[in-house]
């Protein structure tokens, strides 16, 4: 529970501490007094945006404490082992540049979202505006799944896992259908490159094979005489052939006397062997060479087909092989992208039919739930003087979404009889309150907020149904606590703790103080409530009355 609130230097309030009790409180006390700031200062510290303008006038901070017992689990990395509450605290700053917000959980700086964490689920706030948002089919959808607990959750928890991989699917397949056309651009470019490739065929620096190969064709006929001639000055008659071999026949003559002399016998024999040789292949290598102008011009034509190829994908033909098989890769990329889309495309589909059993499966616990809430509710609301109104909540079969494929409207009828009719286009402000106040019955008792906050909840309703109210806010109070900011002197009589706050003015300044009645206090209070003054011998003796008859009950 909430055991103490502290407030200094937020609006109009200077420094107010509440001891709240266990059970029902209630906060009175005329119009501008400061009640609303201390429902501000709960929002801010259940996270609450804030603003420079909130911090009192001259004032350098505004701080909003809170000791919340048990500790939440949420704050347990906030706290030491034994610590038995937990204080959380708002800071707001005023600076040259506006304002700044700072925020502490268990005495430690911390994110105001930690501030969000730690109360959610323990402090819930009721405001004003809760009965206007109530008339959106979104806020109607919420209550409806939060009356629906474990239920509704389990089904809304198994629809949103398909949802979202079905929106996933979907936000893939879009990607590739979207680069559809740009693939198959891309893949047409390069098959037309790689075929263009592939008509030559080049190998890897094959221009530079191809260059010699040339330059010997193109001299091909001098190179063939020059062989022959060559050849025939070797072996022909009386060429170098015959004349070495005379040399070697005159040394021969001498062979065996002087060694030096054998020694050159011996290597113009090799000489004369060697030319032979040579001759012969010479005459063979002129007669090998072809004069093939066909030939020449193939040759020419690979030279230059191999050339467009370079000057388009590469330095050399080395380049224009290895660009050939990088392209051959993408290619087999892009056709594994329609693959994939096909099979993507198929995948969605299946998960179309998961989003549809899905949603029909939540709108069976929804519509279940909501059988159930309206039964609550119209009990609740003749309760509250509304006997014979009925509430029904319609579900309506939507395109699915986020949450689901339907839209909650609640309906009512205000008395028996008559048509169900929007919430939000026909109900009144009081009809409006009084509905909202018995949702929030039925959904305590569907959960266990441990703390409910309603902010002037009975605005638009009076007399004996603000009796009613107080009433029913007491019995939600059982077991919980309930702070209630009121202007009804029938809802106020049934609190278990009364906090009243004033207004006073001094030095120039005007401040609110905030203390807890005790029981003569209450009836002036109630007093003042129900006329208008604390000097009423009638009204004194209404509020007393109604202080006893409420409290014997």
């Amino acid at each position: 529970m909430l055991d103490e609130l502290h407030i200094r230097d937020l609006g109009v309030i200077e420094d107010v501490t509440l001891r709240l009790a266990s059970g029902f409180n209630v906060l009175t006390g005329e119009t501008g007094t400061g009640k609303t700031i201390v429902v501000s200062a709960l929002e801010l510290l259940c996270g609450a945006r804030a603003s420079a303008p909130q911090v009192r006038q001259g004032a350098p901070t505004a701080i909003a404490e809170a000791r919340l017992h048990p500790v939440p689990a949420a704050a347990d990395e906030w706290v030491d082992d034994g610590d038995d509450d937990l204080v959380i605290a708002r800071e707001l700053a005023v600076s040259d540049t506006g304002g700044r917000s700072r925020a502490r959980v268990g005495g430690h700086l911390a994110p105001v979202s930690a501030l969000r964490a730690v109360t959610d689920g323990m402090i819930e706030m009721h405001g004003q505006q809760d009965s206007t948002r109530l008339t959106t089919p979104s806020a109607q959808r919420e209550l409806l799944d939060r009356y629906g607990a474990e239920g509704v959750a389990g089904a809304l928890e198994a629809y949103r896992a398909t949802w979202t991989a079905f929106t996933a699917a979907r936000r893939e397949l879009d990607r590739l259908r979207s680069a559809q056309r740009e693939r198959a651009r891309e893949r047409d470019r390069l098959r037309y490159e790689l075929d263009e490739i592939d008509a030559v065929d080049p190998a890897p620096d094959e221009e530079h094979a191809l260059e010699a190969q040339l330059h010997r064709m193109e001299h091909a006929e001098g190179l063939m005489l020059a062989g022959r001639e060559a050849a025939e000055l070797l072996t022909g008659d009386g060429g170098a052939r015959d004349a070495l071999g005379s040399a070697v026949a005159v040394l021969r003559t001498m062979a065996g006397v002087d060694t030096k002399l054998d020694a050159l016998h011996e290597r113009l024999e090799h000489v004369a062997s060697e030319a032979q040789d040579v001759g012969l292949e010479l005459a063979g290598y002129a007669d090998g060479v072809a004069v093939d102008p066909a030939g020449l011009e193939q040759l020419r034509a690979r030279r230059s087909a191999i050339a467009q190829l370079v000057r388009k994908y590469g330095a050399d033909a080395t380049e224009v092989v290895t660009y050939a098989a990088q392209a051959r890769t993408r290619v087999e990329e892009l056709e594994t992208d329609e693959e994939q889309e096909r099979r993507l495309a198929s995948r969605l589909a299946e998960l179309a039919d998961e989003v549809e059993r899905t949603a029909t499966a939540l709108r069976a616990c929804r519509a279940a739930a909501a059988r159930q809430l309206e039964q609550a509710v119209e009990e609740h609301l003749s309760d509250l003087a509304m006997t014979g109104a009925s509430l029904e909540i319609r579900l309506t079969e939507t395109p699915p979404g986020p949450d689901g494929a339907d839209r909650v409207d609640v309906l009512l009828s205000a008395n028996a009889g008559e048509p169900a009719l929007e919430l939000g286009r026909f109900a009144s402000g009081g009809e409006r309150s009084r509905i909202a106040l018995a949702l929030r019955l039925a959904l305590a008792d569907a959960d266990d907020t441990p703390v409910l906050v309603f902010d002037e909840i009975d605005a638009g309703i009076g007399g004996a149904v603000a009796r009613q109210v107080g009433a029913k806010l007491a019995a939600l109070a059982r077991g919980r606590q309930v702070l209630c900011v009121t202007h009804s002197p029938q809802l106020a009589a049934h609190a278990d703790a009364h906090f009243l706050v004033t207004k006073e003015s001094s030095d120039g300044r005007t401040r609110s103080r905030v203390r807890r009645l005790d029981r003569d206090d209450r009836v002036r209070e109630l007093s003042r409530m129900l006329s208008g003054s604390t000097d009423s011998d009638v009204a004194s003796r209404h509020a007393d009355e109604l202080l006893t008859t409420v409290h014997a009950g």
